[in-house]
């Protein structure tokens, strides 16, 4: 009888103990009550719309990382396997963005030539052509990160590497153009 005691306690302790190492490792849930709630985006002074409405939670606002991506101009990817969002620049964003760059430019070499010496004007023109040649290597970095994306078909990769590549050219031409204003200033 002392025996059959034994074991029984025995077995309950035993399931006790399995019950509470089951018990810790269970995931906790917790659940929590947050609303969706419209919101006025703005950025740089321009609002931007939003396609899905934010979830506010105790206070803090958080918003869908694809939705706001796109309206900053970026292009959005996912890798469902290493769980990665990916963003890039939306063409059209750097090449407005490069088209601005180059006003400023034009802008600052046409001040030059009515306004300083000829060293200071080769000066400016050098660089001009310094940042225009950083502005390429970042493109050409650009080229390889697109060549190496795999949450993207091969027709947008494609694109991207060809309007990348329209970046460089354009950029190569305009440092032409400087290096010829500069051999015009030295003679």
């Amino acid at each position: 009888m002392k025996k059959s005691i034994y074991v029984i306690s025995s077995l309950l302790i035993g399931v006790l103990i399995g019950m509470t190492t089951t018990a810790m490792a269970a995931p906790v849930k917790e659940y929590v009550q947050a609303s969706f709630e419209k919101i006025t985006f703005v950025v740089n002074g321009e609002e931007k719309a939003l396609d899905a409405d934010p979830l506010v939670y105790q206070g803090s606002t958080y918003l869908p990382v694809r939705t706001v991506l796109n309206a900053l101009g970026y292009d959005v990817g996912y890798k469902a396997d290493t769980k990665t969002v990916t963003a890039d620049k939306e063409v059209d964003t750097i090449l407005s963005e490069a088209n601005d760059l180059m006003e400023k430019e034009d802008q600052s070499v046409e001040t030059t030539v009515d306004s300083q010496e000829t060293n200071k004007q080769i000066e400016n023109l050098n660089y001009l052509i310094t940042k225009r040649k950083e502005m390429i290597t970042t493109v050409e970095g650009m080229i390889q990160d697109a060549q190496n994306r795999t949450d993207v078909s091969d027709e947008v990769k494609k694109q991207k590497i060809e309007d990348y590549n329209s970046i460089i050219e354009f950029s190569e031409k305009l440092i032409q153009t400087y290096e010829d204003q500069i051999t015009e200033l030295q003679k």
